[in-house]
């Protein structure tokens, strides 16, 4: 998952502090009528000699360390109002884009002037970098983590990159999901990008690809004839987002004001009652205990005795992102799989790498790049933890190359397994080249044509949602089109990485009201932020392995807190079906579901309710109007700014309403 990410990296590029804004009182009487407007070069130059002062010391006292707005009192009152900023008229949070792009001035004036211009210190630069993040707001120790553990990896970028990175550049990127891009040309701009070669289907299969029909082969055909019509439904529990904390205290103070608590932190005030950590985790920015992951998976083994596989779709690792090393990493991923293998014997699981997975956190570096950089020490150790799983020698020339994979499974289903964290904003590899993810986004392609070509119907198994604002537009136009060109032989897609209990479905480039696929995402077991842990129970049909039902089990945080020496009480919470009065999880049905959300706040209230996995802070802070819509509108998204299928969901259900209030 993504929430910290974000702050960390203004240490280097200056990407958006939400704390020097959010935490600010408003002045009284600061305008909320007409905008202010303002100019980001007058404010980076009044800005930069004041900083320039604080960066250039020898020392910095701690009082010293005071936010942007407290060095430029001219700005104040207009910062504290509405404003807009010239240039990105499109920003939904004017304030993060201009910290975004302020910091990312700062920081690229600072590079040029001590390592472009010849002084050649790169100590500097880093120093340069922990005070701007210490300016922001963030603790020292917190500073001093993540710039010393992403160094190397930063001057890297810049020395490679060319053209030279201007700070739009890099506030684009990274708050593509707050429309942080500049007035006409920017990042969205299909030209930049290569796109993934499509290959138009066959005659005979036009109508199959226009209908979205699979047609099942006979006895004979290319699904292993031994798949029976009459067999049961096949039984695949989905878990994801596990996200064990090795370094978890019970007891300690989890109101720890940083990005993840739980833990033994610096300067960390001793807990209260009211700020304790809890037995089984907690709602405040924190992970899982070693005892929580094992009573997930023996909760699983005790609940579904009849598994016929898992699918696992990333992020064993935790979210002190500052605080990692490859060693502790693989010492978490390979006591969680072990677990698997034990709690699971002879059950097949479907794994895919998570954004939490690399060290440093989110980096997926290209395969072209120097070789201490690349990722081969990670595909390695995937290949041998997964070897009991997967046939690794067949699939180990994707493997190594980027961490996916595609293989047959005995029940006849093809699994492809991709390695999408590539496309994940918070990735500065995303720097050195935009589109350095599209060999796989190709291979993607041709197996699916191979899996067409054989009548084969596909899962297909991800961390990162495609149709999430976090993954990079360049990855996500381009896999909209390969779901789009084979969604019939696509029986469904399965997500992580927003640990939330949500569904996405596709619709058609040029017809915003014809749904083509969709994805499911898992939730999580780790309860950051806010929220029950879970996992998900699919029932699939043997033949067509469309998804025939859906479960969501989970516990209630808080209940468990109250009876430590108790397991937690698992439940489920709902079947998909049930729940949302449904005739079948088709791609129709859903699409009649979302265009009911869509006249009825109240219906789409409820699924909101479950999305948050029915998470007490959050049902008290409570979600209406703007948040109800941008629920539903997140259903419907699957490319960064393409709103139109939401767009007409909402006119439909007005032009319904006002139908049924005429006649009324």
């Amino acid at each position: 998952m993504f929430p910290t990410w974000s702050t960390f990296c203004v240490a280097f590029f200056g990407v958006f502090c939400v704390a020097c804004f959010a935490q600010r009182a408003a002045v009284p009487g600061s305008p909320r009528g007409t905008p202010y407007r303002i100019d980001l070069a007058q404010y980076n130059q009044a800005l930069l000699p004041r900083v320039r002062t604080l960066l250039g010391a020898a020392e910095l006292a701690e009082e010293q360390y005071v936010p942007y707005f407290e060095l430029l009192p001219e700005y104040r009152d207009r910062l504290s109002g509405n404003f807009l900023l010239d240039g990105f008229a499109r920003a939904r949070d004017a304030a993060r884009c201009l910290t975004c792009m302020s910091s990312s001035y700062l920081f690229l004036s600072y590079y040029n002037e001590t390592i472009v211009d010849g002084r050649g210190d790169t100590e500097r630069v880093w120093t340069f970098a922990k005070r701007i993040c210490r300016l922001l707001g963030f603790k020292q120790y917190l500073c001093e983590g993540v710039v010393n553990m992403n160094g190397q990896v930063i001057e890297y970028v810049l020395r490679n990159r060319r053209p030279f990175p201007e700070p739009e550049d890099i506030c684009q990127i990274f708050l593509q999901e707050q429309d942080c891009v500049r007035d006409g040309r920017s990042i969205t701009e299909a030209a930049l990008y290569r796109s993934v070669d499509i290959t138009p289907p066959a005659e005979e299969q036009e109508e199959q690809v226009r209908s979205r029909m699979y047609t099942p082969p006979d006895a004979d055909g290319s699904c292993s004839a031994n798949i029976s019509p009459k067999k049961s439904p096949l039984t695949i529990v989905h878990l994801t987002d596990i996200h064990y904390d090795p370094e978890y205290v019970v007891g300690v103070n989890a109101d720890c004001k940083a990005e993840a608590c739980c833990r033994t932190l610096p300067d960390l005030a001793p807990a209260t009652p009211e700020t304790a950590a809890g037995y089984w985790s907690d709602y405040r920015d924190c992970d899982t205990p070693w005892h929580g992951v094992v009573d997930v998976m023996e909760h699983i083994h005790r609940q579904h005795p009849k598994i016929d596989a898992i699918y696992f779709t990333g992020d064993i690792v935790h979210h002190f992102t500052w605080n990692t090393s490859i060693e502790t990493n693989e010492g978490a991923m390979r006591q969680v799989f072990d677990l698997m293998k034990r709690v699971f014997p002879g059950v097949p699981l479907y794994p895919v790498l998570g954004n939490h997975e690399s060290h440093p956190a989110n980096l997926y570096a290209p395969h072209d790049v120097e070789a201490s950089y690349r990722m081969d020490y990670l595909y390695d150790f995937i290949a041998d933890q997964w070897a009991d799983w997967l046939p690794i020698k067949d699939i180990r020339p994707t493997l190594t190359e980027g961490g996916y994979y595609t293989v047959r499974t005995p029940y006849g289903v093809r699994i492809i397994g991709l390695n999408n964290n590539p496309c994940f904003v918070h990735n500065f590899w995303l720097f050195y080249s935009l589109d350095y993810f599209m060999p796989q986004l190709q291979w993607l392609h041709d197996t699916l044509l191979q899996a067409e070509r054989d009548n084969e119907r596909v899962h297909i198994l991800a961390h990162v949602p495609s149709y999430d604002d976090s993954c990079f537009i360049g990855w996500t136009r381009e896999y909209r089109k390969i779901v789009e060109r084979f969604a019939h032989i696509i029986a469904g897609q399965f997500n992580g990485h927003s640990h939330v209990d949500e569904f996405n479905l596709y619709y058609r480039r040029d017809d915003p009201s014809r749904a083509v696929s969709v994805a499911w995402n898992g939730g999580s077991t780790t309860t950051f932020t806010k929220l029950n842990p879970n996992y998900k129970v699919f029932q699939f049909d043997p033949v067509t392995f469309e998804p025939l039902e859906q479960e969501t089990w989970m516990y209630n945080l808080t209940d468990a807190n109250l009876t430590p020496d108790q397991r937690p009480s698992w439940y489920r919470l709902y079947s998909f079906k049930s729940y949302y009065q449904l005739p079948d999880l088709s791609v129709d049905s859903l699409h009649r579901l979302v265009q009911r959300f869509a006249q009825s706040e109240q219906q789409l209230h409820r699924y909101w309710q479950a999305k948050q996995k029915y998470s007490d802070p959050l049902l008290q802070e409570g979600c209406t109007s703007t948040c109800l819509r941008n629920a539903l509108c997140a259903i419907v998204r699957t490319e960064h700014d393409d709103e139109r299928a939401c767009e007409l969901l909402y006119e439909r259900a007005a032009q319904s309403n006002a139908t049924t209030t005429q006649s009324g």
